[in-house]
C-alpha cells in the first residue's frame, strides 16, 4: 500500500508539473508588446524613427526627416509608450530617442499613431517619472 501512495503521489505531483509548464507557455505573453503583429492591417503601416520633440500642447511627435515618411505624427491622450514590459505616457519621449509607431491616419488625413514602442533610448527611462 504505501509503494501504491508513492506511485499515485508522482503521478499527481506529474501531472500537475505537466499543467504549470503547459500554462506558463501562455504567461509569457502578457506584458509582450503586440505592435509587430498588427502592423499588417489595412491602412496601417509601422516606422521606425528618431523623435525631434513632443508637443504635448498639440499631441504632436516631431520626427527626425527621412524621405517618404512624415515630420510629425498626431497622437491622442491615450496614446502610450511601451519599454521593457512597461507602459508610460508619451510625455517621456525625448530628443534622440528611437520609437516604432504603429501608424494610421487621423479624421483630418494626417498621420497618426496609437501605440509606441521605445526602441532605443538616450537616456535611462527608469529614473523617470509617470
Amino acid at each position: 500500500m504505501n509503494l501504491f501512495n508513492h506511485v499515485t503521489s508522482g503521478l499527481g505531483l506529474a501531472v500537475a508539473l505537466t499543467a504549470l509548464a503547459s500554462c506558463s507557455g501562455n504567461t509569457a505573453l502578457v506584458g509582450r508588446d503586440t505592435l509587430p503583429g498588427r502592423a499588417g492591417q489595412p491602412g496601417r503601416s509601422e516606422t521606425v524613427r528618431t523623435v525631434e520633440r513632443v508637443d504635448a500642447g498639440s499631441n504632436e511627435i516631431h520626427l527626425r526627416p527621412s524621405p517618404g515618411h512624415p515630420g510629425m505624427v498626431t497622437y491622442s491622450p491615450e496614446t502610450r509608450v511601451m519599454y521593457l514590459g512597461r507602459v508610460y505616457p508619451v510625455s517621456q519621449l525625448r530628443v534622440g530617442d528611437i520609437v516604432a509607431m504603429q501608424m494610421d491616419k487621423d479624421p483630418r488625413g494626417n498621420p497618426n499613431t496609437h501605440m509606441i514602442r521605445l526602441e532605443k533610448s538616450t537616456g535611462d527611462w527608469a529614473q523617470r517619472q509617470n
